[in-house]
Protein backbone atom coordinates (compact mmCIF):
# COMPACT_ATOMS: atom_id res chain seq x y z
CA UNK A 1 0.00 0.00 0.00
CA UNK A 2 1.34 3.52 -0.56
CA UNK A 3 2.11 6.46 1.82
CA UNK A 4 0.03 8.36 0.11
CA UNK A 5 -3.85 9.34 1.38
CA UNK A 6 -6.29 7.88 -0.62
CA UNK A 7 -8.04 10.47 -2.72
CA UNK A 8 -11.32 11.30 -2.43
CA UNK A 9 -13.57 12.85 -5.40
CA UNK A 10 -13.78 16.11 -4.92
CA UNK A 11 -10.80 17.03 -2.74
CA UNK A 12 -7.41 18.32 -3.27
CA UNK A 13 -4.35 16.39 -2.97
CA UNK A 14 -1.66 16.93 -0.31
CA UNK A 15 1.15 18.99 -0.93
CA UNK A 16 4.46 16.84 -1.09
CA UNK A 17 7.48 18.30 0.31
CA UNK A 18 10.60 17.06 -1.94
CA UNK A 19 13.45 17.29 -0.22
CA UNK A 20 16.82 17.77 -1.92
CA UNK A 21 19.00 14.74 -2.61
CA UNK A 22 22.36 14.70 -2.47
CA UNK A 23 24.15 16.18 -5.64
CA UNK A 24 26.05 13.07 -7.50
CA UNK A 25 29.54 12.71 -6.69
CA UNK A 26 32.06 11.65 -9.50
CA UNK A 27 34.63 8.99 -8.89
CA UNK A 28 37.69 9.53 -10.45
CA UNK A 29 39.20 6.18 -12.11
CA UNK A 30 39.36 4.03 -15.08
CA UNK A 31 35.50 2.89 -15.91
CA UNK A 32 35.41 -0.75 -17.40
CA UNK A 33 38.97 -0.67 -18.66
CA UNK A 34 40.10 -0.29 -15.11
CA UNK A 35 37.61 -3.13 -13.51
CA UNK A 36 39.09 -5.18 -16.69
CA UNK A 37 41.73 -8.11 -15.75
CA UNK A 38 44.70 -8.47 -17.43
CA UNK A 39 44.61 -11.80 -19.64
CA UNK A 40 46.95 -14.26 -18.96
CA UNK A 41 48.83 -15.70 -22.18
CA UNK A 42 47.67 -19.00 -21.54
CA UNK A 43 43.76 -18.23 -21.65
CA UNK A 44 44.62 -16.28 -25.25
CA UNK A 45 46.48 -19.31 -25.96
CA UNK A 46 43.41 -21.55 -24.77
CA UNK A 47 40.94 -18.98 -26.61
CA UNK A 48 42.73 -19.34 -29.58
CA UNK A 49 43.08 -23.08 -29.44
CA UNK A 50 39.23 -23.43 -28.90
CA UNK A 51 38.38 -20.80 -31.58
CA UNK A 52 40.65 -23.21 -33.87
CA UNK A 53 38.97 -26.27 -33.03
CA UNK A 54 35.67 -24.95 -33.55
CA UNK A 55 36.87 -23.88 -36.86
CA UNK A 56 38.20 -26.75 -38.00
CA UNK A 57 35.25 -28.88 -36.59
CA UNK A 58 32.92 -26.26 -38.96
CA UNK A 59 34.60 -27.26 -42.22
CA UNK A 60 34.93 -30.96 -41.18
CA UNK A 61 30.94 -30.98 -41.03
CA UNK A 62 30.51 -29.11 -44.11
CA UNK A 63 32.94 -30.99 -45.97
CA UNK A 64 31.49 -34.12 -44.96
CA UNK A 65 27.97 -32.68 -45.85
CA UNK A 66 29.41 -31.67 -49.19
CA UNK A 67 30.65 -35.60 -49.75
CA UNK A 68 27.59 -37.11 -48.64
CA UNK A 69 25.31 -35.08 -50.98
CA UNK A 70 27.79 -35.81 -53.52
CA UNK A 71 28.16 -39.80 -53.19
CA UNK A 72 23.66 -39.50 -52.98
CA UNK A 73 23.79 -37.81 -56.46
CA UNK A 74 26.15 -40.37 -58.21
CA UNK A 75 24.30 -43.22 -57.15
CA UNK A 76 20.83 -41.58 -58.44
CA UNK A 77 22.70 -40.88 -61.52
CA UNK A 78 23.68 -44.68 -61.79
CA UNK A 79 20.19 -45.81 -61.18
CA UNK A 80 18.90 -43.55 -63.70
CA UNK A 81 21.45 -44.25 -66.54
CA UNK A 82 20.48 -48.00 -65.57
CA UNK A 83 16.95 -47.33 -66.15
CA UNK A 84 17.84 -46.11 -69.34
CA UNK A 85 19.72 -49.00 -70.67
CA UNK A 86 16.57 -51.30 -69.61
CA UNK A 87 14.28 -48.99 -71.47
CA UNK A 88 16.25 -49.07 -74.40
CA UNK A 89 16.33 -52.98 -74.50
CA UNK A 90 12.77 -52.92 -74.24
CA UNK A 91 12.27 -50.70 -76.85
CA UNK A 92 14.95 -52.55 -79.49
CA UNK A 93 12.95 -56.23 -78.60
CA UNK A 94 9.48 -53.89 -78.88
CA UNK A 95 10.84 -52.67 -82.26
CA UNK A 96 12.24 -56.17 -82.88
CA UNK A 97 8.01 -57.85 -82.78
CA UNK A 98 6.59 -55.09 -84.11
CA UNK A 99 9.23 -56.03 -87.64
CA UNK A 100 8.14 -59.47 -87.32
CA UNK A 101 4.21 -59.23 -86.53
CA UNK A 102 3.97 -56.16 -89.72
CA UNK A 103 5.82 -58.59 -91.90
CA UNK A 104 3.22 -59.19 -94.75
CA UNK A 105 3.97 -62.95 -96.00
CA UNK A 106 3.50 -63.58 -91.91
CA UNK A 107 0.20 -61.87 -92.41
CA UNK A 108 -1.11 -63.11 -95.40
CA UNK A 109 -0.03 -66.88 -94.14
CA UNK A 110 -2.12 -66.37 -90.96
CA UNK A 111 -5.13 -65.21 -92.62
CA UNK A 112 -4.85 -68.29 -94.87
CA UNK A 113 -5.13 -70.50 -91.59
CA UNK A 114 -7.71 -68.55 -90.47
CA UNK A 115 -9.70 -69.42 -93.98
CA UNK A 116 -9.59 -65.07 -95.40
CA UNK A 117 -7.97 -65.10 -99.22
CA UNK A 118 -8.12 -62.08 -101.11
CA UNK A 119 -11.57 -61.08 -103.11
CA UNK A 120 -11.86 -62.27 -106.49
CA UNK A 121 -12.36 -58.54 -107.91
CA UNK A 122 -12.45 -55.39 -106.29
CA UNK A 123 -15.21 -52.79 -105.72
CA UNK A 124 -14.80 -49.14 -104.96
CA UNK A 125 -17.41 -46.81 -103.74
CA UNK A 126 -17.97 -43.18 -104.49
CA UNK A 127 -18.31 -41.26 -101.09
CA UNK A 128 -18.04 -37.47 -103.13
CA UNK A 129 -21.61 -37.04 -102.51
CA UNK A 130 -23.64 -36.50 -99.31
CA UNK A 131 -25.02 -40.01 -98.18
CA UNK A 132 -26.11 -39.28 -95.05
CA UNK A 133 -29.94 -39.86 -94.56
CA UNK A 134 -31.97 -38.02 -91.40
CA UNK A 135 -35.29 -38.84 -90.39
CA UNK A 136 -38.02 -36.54 -89.35
CA UNK A 137 -36.89 -35.89 -86.06
CA UNK A 138 -32.94 -35.13 -87.07
CA UNK A 139 -31.73 -39.00 -86.27
CA UNK A 140 -29.19 -40.39 -88.63
CA UNK A 141 -30.50 -43.30 -90.52
CA UNK A 142 -27.90 -45.77 -91.69
CA UNK A 143 -30.31 -47.87 -93.61
CA UNK A 144 -30.76 -45.04 -95.53
CA UNK A 145 -27.19 -43.98 -96.14
CA UNK A 146 -26.45 -47.35 -97.07
CA UNK A 147 -29.19 -47.01 -99.62
CA UNK A 148 -28.00 -43.75 -100.64
CA UNK A 149 -24.30 -45.47 -101.62
CA UNK A 150 -25.70 -48.19 -103.13
CA UNK A 151 -27.95 -46.77 -105.92
CA UNK A 152 -24.95 -44.25 -105.96
CA UNK A 153 -23.02 -46.99 -106.72
CA UNK A 154 -25.56 -48.49 -109.48
CA UNK A 155 -25.90 -45.46 -111.67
Amino acid sequence: MSTYPAYNFGSTAPKLDIQPSSPIEVIPGAGRLGQRKASSPVLLLARVLIVGILIFALIGVVRITLSSAAVACALEAKEISSSISEAREVGSDLEVVQSTLSNPTRIKAEAASIGMSTPAELEFFDLSGDVVVCDDAGNLLLSGSVDAVLSGAQG
